[in-house]
């Protein structure tokens, strides 16, 4: 999904598309509420609210009235839960639909309008915005799913209206739960925060990819709950579900134009797994009723439709050949070791694992399985030499070495005389003569600032080093399911979930503002592709690529006895007008684990 090739459609076209659009039941037939009459008071805050009025007329079908408008027929899908009704239908002769909730128990409800923007759209893939504008691009997707939230009431004859409101929640945070659903959906659904959820279709061919898309939470009562969420940076499609959390059932409504540009208006009922729960972090008294100054900055909350985006694929310039051979001139390498400045670049810290020695002095040749080989000379600790076999130069590089774990070295260099731009980072372990080498450069099939990985394994030979030929380094499922905080400094944690075999999704911990702690809740989050490696027990390596936005690679070692990682970023500026290899380092704190061996073959 992270390479789905998604159409910037015109106007014209979403038009054409969605004209004449009405829902439809996935499986099964409407539930049958003929007569049943609803008129829906609407709060007006934060947004004018529409006067809605319905009359269920047969099982798809009700008279609809706006704003005292005359009633009109439309088609509908109607859907129960316990005490919950939800139903939905379009709106004739406009791009736009509801989706209607409501409680007869309570009377309580909540309506959602959905609608895509009526004028020509913009292409911004190309502008290089800056993070704190991305909140106000919403209105320039044509093909997106554009949403606003109303919460109220039914009038009810001869009860009082009721004062309560469906209300955000934090109730979700970082729960799991594996659905099934007419639409033949299998999803590994997590709800990271009440902004945003991840997805996982663990059977689907892109191999299980993590996305991550911004959604809303709202709690009806202890076990009911209303979870919407939008492809923003996908399809754009919107869906919105009730979900019974005591016994694992949902209903929802998807809508909006999919992968292959087909308008879809589909309402399904889905049943589920709960997997498990893992560990969030705010303030105990913290009932995500206040949004943090750094989502506050991110969203145009007076607009109708604001949420909260990560718009990736607006944030970097992107790159033709002729730019990339000419930024790739400047460069800014391992500056960090002389100059930790945690302003500067996000992921810089100034929480770093020790230095280690063990490599100086040494000649060392890796000969990785694959064929590849390289010989090292490291005349001083922070000075190496290298070279393919086949070479008669030596390259002169700056290098950082992590004594990641007893006798195994983490180290990373950039190359000066390659280009592409290229780096490598190795991993020796000096008790087993292995060794690990990941090789990337700045080039990517899709996108040329994407950094590209390549993974060797194989052994090292140097002096007063036995090697053990029949053991390896190698890929591992060993950390799904597991979640950790990392603190690189005083102004970034961020909470990782490693919850797809070739895929991870991490949440920024929030700031309340200066001098205060990073525990707000309602944290951005966003997804990228990895690889998981397991050098030692408790000592592994995770390396990712931030695909769909800036192409950068991070590659962390994680050694789990000592809750302390080291590593390396790798790959082209924001602004694309250099490239950079710097130092990373974290602090941990177990965030919990849940059991994903009925999701996945492990």
């Amino acid at each position: 999904m992270y390479r789905t090739k998604v159409n910037n459609l015109s106007l014209a076209q979403v038009q054409k598309l969605v004209a004449g659009v009405t829902p439809a039941v996935a499986k099964g037939e409407s539930e049958d509420l003929t007569g049943s009459v609803f008129e829906l008071v609407l709060d007006d805050e934060p947004i004018k609210a529409p006067r809605l009025c319905y009359e269920i007329t047969g099982k798809d079908s009700l008279l609809y009235s706006e704003d005292g408008k005359e009633a009109v027929s439309c088609k509908c899908a109607v859907l129960t839960l316990k005490d919950m009704i939800l139903f939905t239908h379009a709106v004739p002769d406009a791009m736009k639909a509801y989706v209607v909730m409501l409680s007869s128990r309570t009377g309580i409800a909540t309506v959602y309008e959905l609608w895509y923007i009526d004028y020509e759209g913009k292409d911004l893939t190309d502008s290089g915005m800056e993070v704190f504008k991305c909140a106000d691009i919403d209105p320039f997707i044509n093909r997106e799913v554009q949403r606003q939230v109303y919460h109220g009431y039914y009038v009810q004859e001869g009860r009082p209206a009721p004062e309560k409101r469906n209300e955000v929640t934090l109730r979700l945070d970082n729960r799991m739960i594996l659905w099934d659903d007419d639409l033949g959906r299998r999803e590994l659904v997590t709800y990271t925060t009440f902004l945003f959820c991840t997805i996982v279709e663990p059977d689907a061919p892109d191999g299980g990819d993590v996305l991550t898309l911004p959604s809303d939470v709202f709690k009806i009562s202890d076990s009911l709950f209303i979870h919407a969420h939008c492809g923003v940076e996908y399809t754009g499609r919107e869906v919105v579900e009730i979900i019974d959390i005591m016994n694992n059932k949902k209903i929802g409504v998807i809508y909006g134009i999919d992968e292959n540009d087909r308008a879809q208006f589909t309402a399904y009922r889905g049943s589920g797994r709960m997997i498990g729960q893992l560990a969030k972090f705010y303030d105990f008294n913290d009932k995500g009723n206040e949004l943090s100054p750094l989502v506050r900055n991110r969203m145009s909350l007076g607009k109708k439709g604001a949420r909260a985006t990560y718009r990736t694929s607006v944030l970097s310039h992107k790159l033709d050949a002729e730019l990339l051979k000419e930024y790739a001139q400047v460069r800014h390498i391992l500056e960090s070791m002389t100059n930790p400045d945690p302003q500067k670049q996000m992921m810089s810290s100034t929480e770093i694992l020790d230095e280690s020695d063990l490599c100086v002095g040494r000649e060392i040749t890796l000969k990785f399985d694959d064929g590849t080989c390289w010989e090292y000379r490291f005349p001083e600790i922070h000075t190496l030499e290298y070279k393919a076999p086949e070479e008669t130069e030596w390259h002169r590089e700056l290098y950082k070495p992590f004594e990641l774990d007893e006798n195994l070295v983490c180290l990373g260099h950039f190359c000066s005389d390659a280009y592409p731009p290229a780096c490598h980072i190795l991993f020796l372990d000096f008790d087993y003569g292995l060794a690990t080498g990941i090789e990337a450069c700045v080039n990517g099939k899709y996108d040329l600032r994407d950094a590209v990985p390549q993974f060797h394994f194989g052994i090292m030979e140097t002096e007063g080093v036995t090697v053990y030929r029949l053991k390896r380094h190698g890929f591992t499922k060993e950390l799904l399911g597991k979640s950790f905080t990392w603190t690189y400094s005083d102004n970034m944690t961020s909470q990782h979930i490693y919850n797809a075999p070739h895929s991870y999704s991490w949440t920024i911990i929030n700031n309340t503002g200066a001098g205060t702690p990073m525990n707000r809740a309602g944290g951005y989050v966003w997804s990228s592709p990895c690889e998981y490696i397991k050098l030692r027990d408790d000592v592994y390596v995770m390396n990712w690529v931030e695909e769909r936005w800036e192409g950068i690679m991070g590659c962390v070692a994680m050694n789990l006895r000592l809750m302390h990682d080291c590593g390396f970023s790798f790959g082209m500026s924001t602004d694309g007008e250099s490239v950079h290899l710097e130092i990373m380092g974290a602090l941990a704190r177990n965030a919990g684990s849940v059991d994903l061996s009925g999701v996945y073959d492990i």
